[in-house]
């Protein structure tokens, strides 16, 4: 990123030079991906300080588990708690003072909040302490929170992503507990630090992390698979709307293909899924007596959340006045959103009664409907990525159709000759759009 920026600052006077963009464009490209600070970040050397952290951390609990019983209980108490401060004022008063050993001094604080946890469990196994075993996974995430609010840094907000999160799973797990403060305080606290810092690396670790503790926050009860689905298939479309408006705002750019990645990844699989009409009836069956507040909130929770983006994606492309957007074409902004609003629907009006085909035949035009739109995208603008996955979504409809819809080998040879002919055509488009770009960008 760093070397595409400076060849971007670098052509952009050109540009203006010879009169194909305005001086007003001109610093407006320049606002929107500015210069990095001197030196830029270390990463190499922040990546192997955390990494070395971690292990050593490791390495550290073994030998004291290993050692532990032959050691006294005030010796015990005096290493646990002398090597947390020993190792977390080394690390402060490195991270606070020059500016090149900084990274060394996350480092070491990532190293004292691992002896942190190692002495939550230490302590309690020295005074027999039988406490519910889902706090010491709280405390430690809570400190790890702590530590990267007030550093701020991005590895201690990782490792209190992944704590916070075995606790709602060990909670929802172990003890039937749903821990609803779990999303709601990984959101509300950690994605400003990312938005600020604008790390996609901790917006990474967020997005399945967030996704995980809301299906941790499943109400228990027989038939609950279709609210965890529902909330899927609406968290997956709010990713995607997020992808949509942070690459169009660009104050957070980098975000939209973190985003993209894990909506498309997770939407995907949930229509192919619903593509097949058992299953399809399967993740909307449920009765109507088991509907609560609960349940009712599960659902319809996300899917506002996912409405209310998609109607921002709506107003921004109204209101851009640009005829050709970057990015997720027209149909495409529109087939996401009536996904989700057809499965609000079935939620609404399936019964036991109903058709299998008629549940999965809207999902399957859908389906058809976002491959073709990939595909298009890619042939026109020689794309090789929108090319590829829409043909694999082709290509994994038509197979799987193959064995619930066609019976007769007549029909199958058809299907097959057709979609044979049309990904023959889409290669030669996609060529012809590739060598146009090509000869495009050498005039």
């Amino acid at each position: 990123m760093g070397d595409q920026r400076e060849w971007l600052r670098g052509e952009v006077p050109s540009w203006e030079r010879d009169g194909l963009i305005s001086s007003a464009q001109t610093q407006a490209i320049l606002a929107r991906y500015p210069a990095p600070a001197a030196g830029g970040l270390p990463w190499g050397m922040i990546i192997f300080s955390c990494l070395g952290a971690v292990i050593v951390g490791l390495g550290l609990i073994l030998l004291l588990a290993y050692n532990w019983d032959a050691i006294p209980k005030y010796g015990k108490l005096a290493l646990v708690f002398g090597s947390l401060a020993a190792v977390q004022v080394a690390g402060l008063r490195l991270f606070l003072g020059r500016e090149r050993f900084q990274p060394l001094g996350e480092g070491l604080c990532l190293l004292g909040t691992m002896l942190f946890g190692a002495g939550i469990w230490l302590v309690a196994q020295i005074y027999h302490i039988d406490e519910h075993f889902p706090n010491g996974f709280l405390i430690w995430g809570l400190g790890a929170l702590g530590m990267a609010l007030a550093m701020p840094s991005i590895a201690q907000a990782m490792l209190a992503t992944v704590l916070l999160t075995i606790w709602s799973g060990t909670e929802r797990v172990g003890f039937d507990t749903p821990v609803w403060i779990t999303p709601l305080l990984l959101l509300a606290v950690l994605g400003p630090l990312a938005w600020q810092r604008r790390s996609r690396l901790l917006l990474g670790a967020l997005i399945p992390a967030c996704l995980m503790a809301y299906g941790f926050t499943l109400p228990a009860g027989e038939h609950a698979t279709w609210m965890l689905f529902s909330a899927l298939l609406s968290l997956s479309a709010l990713c995607l709307a997020g992808a949509y408006l942070t690459r169009h705002i660009g104050t957070f750019a980098s975000a939209a293909p973190v985003f993209l990645f894990y909506g498309s990844a997770v939407f995907m699989v949930l229509l192919y899924l619903l593509s097949f009409p058992d299953l399809a009836h399967e993740f909307f069956y449920w009765h109507r007596e088991e509907l609560t507040w609960a349940r009712s909130s599960y659902v319809l929770l996300p899917l506002l959340g996912a409405l209310l983006a998609w109607g921002a994606v709506a107003r921004l492309r109204l209101t851009s006045g640009q005829a050709r957007q970057e990015g997720l074409s027209a149909p495409e902004l529109a087939l996401i959103p009536l996904t989700v609003l057809l499965a609000a629907m079935d939620l609404l009006v399936l019964s036991d009664h109903v058709d299998n085909w008629l549940i999965a035949g809207p999902f399957n035009l859908v389906f058809i409907g976002l491959a073709a739109s990939l595909m298009a995208r890619g042939c026109r603008d020689g794309l090789i990525k929108p090319t590829v996955w829409g043909s694999l979504m082709l290509v994994l409809l038509i197979v799987a159709r193959y064995f619930d819809l066609f019976e007769s080998q007549l029909t199958r040879g058809l299907v097959f000759v057709v979609m044979g002919a049309l990904l023959l055509a889409e290669g030669f488009l996609y060529s012809r759009a590739k060598k146009q770009k090509r000869e495009g960008g050498a005039q």
